[in-house]
């Protein structure tokens, strides 16, 4: 690569809290086989973090990377990666995360591709970025605020066009389900927000008014047009009462114009919010079930968790673990100072947050995570886990034993891999539409099998009563989120698997290297991108296996999967899957088979080049996939 990058700024700052040493380090020294965002990311911290750093020591870093496809104005391309060693995971361990909004596109606008921070700070602080100004400024007037309150302060101090992260109380107070918000109501999870709270960072300010270059930038407005005309597919919402609150229109993130799951809502008191997914209906199932309860309670619950900066998918789980342990008599009011009688209340939830966030009281174990409430309560405690609670993210979401294609998506990550999951759910959301309506959505059975097939590299992908394909579909689906993440590409926009607005209503797996050539100048079909997504992949793998990953105990997905059959669904209640016809098939009751995952499981070793009986890595991938470094 050159020195002029098109497409990248060129450089990463790098911030030690502790000595308050600035340092400049050259993107092209990782662009090269990582590209951005999560690969770069991924390098730094096989780079910088041994395996016995702990979480809160100085010594760890949080890294915060962007991509050659922000602020260029590519569609969908206003997201960073979050990587980190996470303190939320048991044990401890490599983790990564995603937020978008207009943070990642201003950091690249200041003219950095990254941000690593490492050390801690001897008091309070925050830092300012402002083109190649960067300061470390006191924050001992920010601390003990909370997002919104600071989100206030920055406002005034600075104007509504500079943008921030931050972490609130539960940050500060190193609650290990502590999240980094953004000021576009964005987060990222993992624990970075205490890993945040552990360096004395309250916050990050960034300006700038540079943009990257652009290779060849007429044909990027032409690719443009054509990726916001094919992203037309039919618009998923999150199922909620309409009586309670309404969809009123988009909440876009920097220049984007794709239609997305993230949206304005109006309550139906008037009251307005920003919602996405699973933090809109967080704690719908107890408010809007609690007699005469305001149906503001559900969405003011999401505000509290974002002022706080607790995890909202850690939250709904504690809430339905203390309702376990409440109607077993495991807990109660006396042992919590909660009233469970009280639940799907404001006063309910805010007092356990309030509790979580300060350590105060019950709230000091839950701050430790459910991962650790055996460690204060004792064994029994994680009796009643359901199966959303087995790591980062709500575990049974797309579960495998609901959709097999999703058994090793599950089984090869260190948390959810949700936008792994999104590749594979959004694409049968759209079927769900079009069996319900096909004017909601073009994706009939044929077109599902079509495109699956495409996009999966394999003619059985799309057969989900069936394991044939899903090894070769788990390959290019982790190949092409690899990359995804590493440009710095949306999930909830990409890929474009389906459209309204192509002749066959079958996308394009190609538009991703298209975009890529064009920003950065660099000649790459899609093989050839997704070689560096299958290069990312086993570099994480080997930090995975440094860090104690055990291949014959850890690449499968949670138990359950293969023991108890799956019965109800959230977002497809009828358990329905495409077939070789018109005809939806049922999985109702579907479990996965033990025998057909280890032989697909094996397939998949040797698709990577693994060794198939210990799924380690051979020397000759890592040399093919360009990995020295990594040969022992």
């Amino acid at each position: 690569m050159t020195k002029k990058m098109a497409g990248w700024c060129g450089k990463i700052l790098e911030i030690n809290l502790g000595n308050r040493k600035i340092k400049t380090l050259e993107t092209k020294v990782y662009a090269s086989r990582f590209l951005g965002g999560r690969g770069i990311a991924t390098k730094i911290y096989a780079d910088k973090i041994k395996p016995s750093t702990k979480a809160f020591d100085p010594e760890n870093c949080l890294i915060f990377m962007t991509g050659p496809l922000g602020a260029t104005g590519v569609q969908g391309a206003s997201r960073m990666s979050v990587v980190s060693k996470s303190p939320m995971l048991n044990p401890e361990g490599f983790c990564y995360g995603n937020l978008g909004g207009f943070f990642p596109p201003f950091l690249k606008k200041a003219g950095w591709d990254g941000l690593i921070i490492t050390g801690v700070s001897d008091h309070p602080c925050f830092l300012k970025i402002n083109n190649d100004s960067i300061e470390i400024l006191s924050a001992d007037d920010l601390w003990g605020h909370g997002f919104y309150r600071l989100k206030k302060i920055f406002e005034n101090r600075y104007g509504k066009n500079n943008y921030f992260l931050t972490t609130g109380i539960a940050g500060e107070n190193k609650c290990r389900n502590a999240t980094i918000n953004s000021n576009n109501e964005g987060s990222v999870t993992g624990g970075f927000g205490a890993v945040m709270g552990s360096k004395k960072l309250k916050a990050i300010v960034v300006n700038g008014d540079s943009s990257p270059q652009v290779a060849y930038p007429e044909k990027l407005k032409k690719l443009n047009q054509l990726t916001i005309k094919m992203s037309h597919r039919g618009t998923l919402r999150m199922p909620v009462p309409k009586q309670f609150i309404k969809y009123t229109g988009k909440a876009s993130c920097y220049q984007c114009a794709f239609d997305c799951i993230r949206g304005k809502f109006k309550t139906s008191s008037g009251q307005e919010v920003i919602r996405k997914c699973q933090s809109l209906v967080m704690y719908m199932p107890w408010a809007y079930t609690r007699p005469n309860e305001p149906a503001d309670t559900a969405v003011e619950a999401t505000y509290l968790c974002n002022d706080y900066s607790l995890c909202s998918m850690e939250v709904m789980n504690i809430l339905v673990w203390l309702q376990n342990c409440y109607r077993s008599g495991f807990l109660n009011d006396d042992k919590t100072g909660l009233e469970i009688k009280k639940i799907g209340s404001y006063d309910f939830i805010s007092k356990l947050l309030s509790q979580i966030a300060n350590r105060q009281g019950f709230g000091e174990a839950l701050a430790e995570g459910l991962l650790r409430v055996d460690l204060f309560l004792g064994k029994e405690a994680k009796n009643y886990f359901n199966e959303n609670m087995l790591s980062v993210g709500m575990t049974d979401a797309y579960a495998p034993r609901l959709y097999n294609i999703n058994a090793l998506l599950y089984a090869l990550e260190p948390r959810q891999p949700i936008a792994m999951l999104h590749e594979v759910s959004y694409l049968i959301a759209h079927w769900l539409l079009n069996q319900i309506n096909p004017k909601l959505s073009p994706t009939s059975s044929e077109i599902f099998r079509k495109a699956a097939t495409l996009f999966w590299g394999h003619d059985k992908a799309w057969d989900l009563t069936s394991y044939e394909g899903k090894a070769m579909a788990t390959k290019k689906i982790q190949d092409r989120t690899y990359v995804k993440d590493s440009l710095v590409l949306c999930d909830s926009a990409w890929p474009i698997m389906d459209s309204f607005n192509t002749s066959n209503h079958v996308g394009d797996p190609t538009l991703e290297s298209q975009l890529f050539s064009t920003v950065t100048g660099l000649k790459n079909n899609e093989e050839e991108l997704n070689l560096y997504g299958e290069r990312i992949f086993n570099l994480q793998r080997s930090i995975l296996l440094k860090e104690g990953w055990n291949p014959k105990e850890d690449d499968f997905p949670a138990e359950y999967n293969f023991q108890k059959p799956v019965t109800s669904d959230l977002f497809n209640p009828q358990l329905i899957v495409p077939g070789p016809t018109e005809e939806p098939v049922s999985i109702k009751n579907f479990f996965l088979s033990k025998e057909k995952f280890t032989t697909m499981q094996q397939e998949f070793y040797q698709l990577r080049g693994w060794d198939p009986e210990t799924g380690l890595q051979k020397k000759e991938t890592l040399e093919k996939l360009d990995l020295p470094e990594l040969i022992k």
